[in-house]
This record gives C-alpha cells, structure tokens and sequence, in this order.
C-alpha cells in the first residue's frame, strides 16, 4: 500500500499499475483486547494485470484500516523527527545489546511457552538471569581493580 494513491474526495485507491479500486463496502472486527476494527474494502472492476498481483480469483481487492494508516504516518513522522532519531538511536544502544546477548550469547532462540501472561513471566527470568551475571561480571572487575 506503501506505492499506492488514496483519493479522498473518490474515496478511491490507485495501485502502481494506474488501475483504480473503488469503495465497496466497511466491516467492523472486534480483536480479543475488545478494541474495534473499522476496516473499508475496495474493489477493482476488471484488471488486466491482475494475475501479476493476486492469485485469488475474481477482481482485486484490498481491505484496509485507514485509522491504522493514519497511526502508521504518525509513527513515522515521529520517527523521522530529531527526537525521534535520537531515540532510535537510545533503544540501539540500551534494549537491543540486551537482546543481542540473549540471542547470540545465551542461545535463546524461541520462547518455550505460550500466551502473554507466560511469555512476560519467561523475559522476566531472562532478564533476571542476564542483570545477575551483569551484576557478578561487575563484581569481579570491582574486585580486581582493587590493590591488596
């Protein structure tokens, strides 16, 4: 959608190949949080190049939440803005070492159980493991640097 042109005033999107999708219809998806969905579908009349962009059959169609691209330009607008750059910049150098080490160092690969609640329990542990060895690798430097 990144290469695609919103129409307002048509309420029409136009892919890259200048083929034009109208607005069909809106449906609404209620996710487990309980948070709403409003969701608008647009449909091509007949493409010519549509086998080179779907394998579904009948006319193109997309379905797209505008309130989510709105957030998705928002983000990016943040983003690309100097605070944002100098937090991007902060998370490379605090979180993702962190993750790097776990991944990289202690063989973590996957969680081993499921769902939120245990998953947060799980990062818990990992990260309880990788601040004690932090905290016992800072201990022996402290203790080698010290003159008997």
């Amino acid at each position: 959608m990144e290469n695609w042109t919103y129409t307002e005033t048509e309420d029409t999107w136009t892919c890259p190949a200048g083929q034009t999708l109208h607005f069909r219809k809106e449906s609404k998806e209620i996710v487990e949080s309980g948070y709403e969905i409003r969701k608008r579908h647009y449909r091509s009349e007949s493409c010519p190049l549509r086998e080179g962009c779907t394998k579904a059959a009948g006319n193109r169609e997309v379905v797209i939440s505008l309130e989510r691209l709105r957030y998705q330009k928002q983000a990016r607008e943040i983003l690309r803005s100097e605070e944002g750059y100098a937090l991007a910049v902060r998370r490379m150098t605090e979180p993702e070492s962190v993750f790097g080490q776990l991944m990289n160092n202690k063989g973590f690969r996957r969680f081993l159980l499921r769902g939120m609640e245990k998953v947060t329990l799980e990062i818990g542990w990992l990260s309880l493991a990788h601040n004690l060895l932090e905290q016992a690798t800072n201990d022996q430097k402290r203790k080698a640097a010290i003159p008997h």
